[in-house]
This record gives structure tokens, C-alpha cells and sequence, in this order.
């Protein structure tokens, strides 16, 4: 049998799909699809994708909905070593149509749903894309009338070295598209597996604990967590989107030890009251993306007795960097309350000066640099700002390209932020800059108020409270009350977006 460190990925899929192919692959609302319906419809989509004649090395669109047919296509195009481009149907039809016509691919694949978008036949025929429609469970793959050869294009060039490309989260801008090859993807694979330095990996098995996943798959992390459940042979439970009832009724179902939240969806179990009983098998939550206040997370563990271990990956990689382990929340749980952990046994974790680039000690704010054998032998500079203790402990303090400079003074914005929301009156807050033609910028506040709370703290009082902890320079010019905060499609506060809310564009 091949060493799983031998692997590709395409031979570790074939092997998944072998182990137990009438077991139960999905569950989506209510539906059952096992490993050999997954296996059967992928083979039917690389053989349309054969018959257009459509090369192994050109990149293919993909529909990334959380469907199981989406889940199918998947398979199809990684199983057979073509390039997975995630296009974006879940935000809107116009995002799509924009998405096939930028990407001028040679192949797109989606549901029924996908196809059916005002003018996304027309995106397609125009960009010279052979379309292929998966409907069902139960599949049926066809081709998209009209679109069963490809049109003169011009395409992308063929890209036989990458095996994904994956999106940011959009929180600063539109977002960016990174191709991800086999030599990166694996090691973050096997990393996520092995979480214990020396620990070998298991057998390959099908795995009994399914994987809950409901981040967007066109989002890194959603997609990451697709790919993760393949690979590990664990079984999915499918959402479309989070929402409390549906995800306390997985848990209470299938017993799993571990799952992952996002902090606002940490909070809405919270807000929720969700009876402790219904979360009994859970060990460990996983949480990232964004910063969860150490006060919510004590709230949570306390009330259902989990414990919540906060992962980093940052924005220019993919897959984990640094987390907490179980081991590490034990020993250090209370003195290091706000960190996301420590490095990974994989990389190396360190902080610059932004200005000099020279290494930083310990406990002082630098830009974040990475190395890993994932990615090469360089150190890779990141735009997001930390501090590393003595013990390896890394506390986020945002990102350098959100500083604000108020006069020469730098504001951290999630610093700000983090303060506002310990407020008692205060449920979220994010800050950000406005232009200010004596200082340059100054910091300005945008505050959700919590369930219950219909008037806003005045802003004497707001910021009464932050001089407490903050220095002056510091403290917001305005506080502005929002129904709610803009949010990515990973529930990150979108930065664009508060923007224009607050008439701050341009």
C-alpha cells in the first residue's frame, strides 16, 4: 500500500472512496448520499469533461455551494488531478456571471440552481465555457444545452501544478485569488491530522465522528474543511449556512467530540440558551477567523463545560499555523487568556519591526513572519500585527494595513474594538478609520447594541470607559449605532462595507 507520505492527492481520494463505499458520505437536510453516489456522479462528470476535451491541466470552475452536488464536482475534478477554481453562486447570480466571465475557464460545473441564474448561460457561452449541470441527489450529470464544446475564449492558461485556488475573505476589499499546489496542501493536511509532535498517523479508516460543515466553501476555511473530511475519510454533515437549531440538533444526533465555530456563531449560541445536555459529547470547540473575547469564551465554557481552542491560519495561507491544544488549555488556560496559541510543529512563527524588519523580542508588536517547509525556506511577511511571550504564546493586535494614523499615533483597531465590547452595553463593535484634514485619520466606532438594549451608552461614558485601558489618542471621534455590522460570507466584519454604511467610501 502507498505511504500516505507518498501520496497525492488523487490517490488518497480513490482510497477514501473505496473503504466502505455503501456507507453514508453526506447527510443533507434529511438526505442520506453514500461514498459510491459521490463516486459514480464524479466519474460521469470526468467523462463529459473527457468527451469536451478539456485537458487535465486547465483549470475548471466550480460552483461552490454547500450541496452535495457541489461536493461531487469536488471530487471529480481533485480525484483527477485537474485545478478546482472556486466561483461564487452563493453570494449572488451577478457575483457568478462576474466570476465566469473574469475567470474565462474552459469548463464550469454546477447544480441546477447554478444554471438557472439570470444570464449565467449567456457568462458562459460568451467566455467559451462547456458547461456541466449535476442535479440531484440523486445525481444526474448532463451537459448545459448549448455549452457541450468550448468556444474560441481566449482561457486561462493551463495551470498542471496547482491542485486548488482558494479566496480571501474579502474583510479589505474584493477578494483575492491564490492557486494552491499538492506540496502545500498535503503537509497542511497531514498537519491537521497530527496535532502531536511524533504522533503517527492513524491507519487510513473511515472515520465515525462526521465533520459538521457549514462555512461557505467558496471561503478558505470552508473550503479547507471540505478537503480535511475527504481526506481523513470522515462522513459530512451538509448546511447551506449556519444556523443554531439545525446545528445543536447535528450535535445532539451524532455525538461528535470536536467541532469548529467562528466567534459570532459562538455568541449566537450563547444568545440562544441552548440546554448544555443537547452539547454533552463535545469535548473541544475550534474557533478562528476572527477574535473572540476572552469573556465570551469564559462565559461559553462555563456554561456547557467545552473547552474552545482558538486557531490562527493567516490570511496569505491556507490551513492552520499556530492553535491551542487541549494539553495547552489545561496547563495554561487562565495566564494566557486572549492568545491564539502557539505554532504548530510544522512552522515557525516569529514578529518584526514593521519599519526595520529586524526580529523583535519577546512581548513587543511586530509583523507576523512565517516559515514552513509548506511553503519553502523563506520567511513570509504576513500584514498582520502580534506579540510572542516567552513561552511561544502569539496575541493577535490586528493588521498592519487597518492601522490608523492619528497624527503620527498608530491605532490598532481590533484593540479599540475589543475593548468597546466588553462594555455591558455593547454587544459588537469594530472601528475604523475617517479621513481628518488636521490629523490625517482619526478613529470613528461602530456599535451593535445586545439583545434587550435599545439605548446606545452616551459617548461620554463610551469613552469614560476606554481611557480606563486606552490611551487618549486612542479614543473613537464618533461612536455610530448600527443595526448590525457588515459581515464577509465568513462572518468577518467587512471593512468595505462598514464603510459605506458609515459614508466613509472613497
Amino acid at each position: 500500500m502507498t505511504d500516505h507520505a507518498d501520496q497525492t492527492l488523487a490517490e488518497r481520494l480513490a482510497a477514501v472512496l473505496s473503504l466502505q463505499p455503501d456507507a453514508i458520505a453526506v447527510d443533507y437536510q434529511g438526505q442520506s448520499i453514500r461514498w459510491v453516489e459521490l463516486a459514480r456522479a464524479a466519474a460521469e462528470i470526468e467523462a463529459l469533461l473527457v468527451e469536451a476535451g478539456i485537458e487535465r491541466s486547465a483549470p475548471v470552475g466550480w460552483a461552490a455551494r454547500n450541496r452535495p452536488a457541489a461536493v461531487a464536482g469536488f471530487i471529480a475534478l481533485v480525484a483527477n488531478g485537474r485545478m478546482v477554481v472556486p466561483l461564487r453562486p452563493n453570494y449572488a447570480v451577478a457575483n457568478f456571471r462576474e466570476d465566469i466571465t473574469a475567470q474565462r475557464l474552459k469548463a464550469v460545473i454546477g447544480d441546477s440552481d447554478d444554471w438557472a441564474g439570470e444570464g449565467v448561460v449567456d457568462a458562459a457561452r460568451a467566455a467559451g465555457s462547456v458547461g456541466i449541470e449535476i442535479a440531484g441527489p440523486p445525481f444526474a450529470v448532463r451537459f448545459v444545452a448549448g455549452l457541450e464544446r468550448p468556444g474560441p475564449g481566449p482561457h486561462r492558461e493551463p495551470s498542471p501544478d496547482h491542485v486548488l485556488e482558494r479566496l480571501t475573505s474579502g474583510t479589505t476589499g474584493a477578494p483575492k485569488r491564490i492557486p494552491v499546489g499538492q506540496d502545500v496542501l498535503i503537509p497542511s493536511l497531514r498537519s491537521g491530522e497530527q496535532k502531536r509532535l511524533g504522533q503517527a498517523e492513524e491507519p487510513l479508516a473511515l472515520k465515525r465522528s462526521p465533520a459538521l460543515l457549514f462555512k461557505p466553501f467558496s471561503h478558505a476555511g470552508g473550503l479547507f474543511g471540505l478537503l480535511l473530511a475527504l481526506y481523513q475519510a470522515r462522513p459530512i454533515v451538509l448546511f447551506e449556512k449556519f444556523n443554531v437549531p439545525e446545528w445543536v440538533a447535528a450535535v445532539r444526533k451524532y455525538k461528535p467530540k470536536s467541532a469548529s465555530l467562528v466567534p459570532a456563531m459562538i455568541r449566537m449560541l450563547l444568545d440562544a440558551e441552548v440546554d448544555p445536555a443537547d452539547l454533552s459529547s463535545l469535548i473541544a470547540i475550534r474557533s478562528g477567523t476572527a477574535p473572540l473575547e476572552p469573556e465570551v469564551q469564559d462565559e461559553f465554557e462555563r456554561r456547557f463545560g467545552v473547552a474552545i481552542l482558538i486557531d490562527y491560519g493567516a490570511a496569505e495561507f491556507i490551513g492552520g499555523l499556530a492553535g491551542w491544544t487541549i494539553d495547552d488549555h489545561r496547563a495554561f488556560r487562565d495566564s494566557k487568556r486572549g492568545s491564539v496559541g502557539r505554532a504548530r510543529r510544522d512552522v515557525a512563527i516569529r514578529t518584526v519591526d514593521p519599519e526595520s524588519f529586524a526580529p523583535t523580542a519577546a512581548g513587543v508588536t511586530g509583523l507576523v513572519e512565517i516559515r514552513s517547509d509548506r511553503y519553502g525556506p523563506d520567511w513570509i511577511r504576513t500584514n498582520d500585527l502580534a506579540e510572542i511571550d516567552a513561552d511561544g504564546f502569539i496575541f493577535l493586535r490586528g493588521r498592519a494595513d487597518d492601522a490608523i494614523n492619528r497624527g503620527g499615533f498608530k491605532v490598532l483597531p481590533e484593540e479599540v474594538a475589543a475593548v468597546l465590547r466588553q462594555h455591558p452595553k455593547i454587544g459588537d463593535a469594530a472601528v475604523i478609520g475617517r479621513p481628518d484634514p488636521r490629523l490625517g485619520q482619526v478613529p470613528v466606532a461602530a456599535i451593535e447594541l445586545p439583545e434587550g438594549i435599545s439605548v446606545a451608552p452616551a459617548p461620554d461614558e463610551l469613552d469614560a470607559f476606554l481611557r480606563r485601558t486606552l490611551p487618549a489618542y486612542m479614543v473613537p471621534v464618533d461612536y455610530r449605532v448600527v443595526d448590525a455590522l457588515p459581515r464577509t460570507i465568513s462572518m468577518k466584519v467587512s471593512r468595505p462595507e462598514l464603510k459605506k454604511l458609515l459614508g466613509l467610501q472613497g
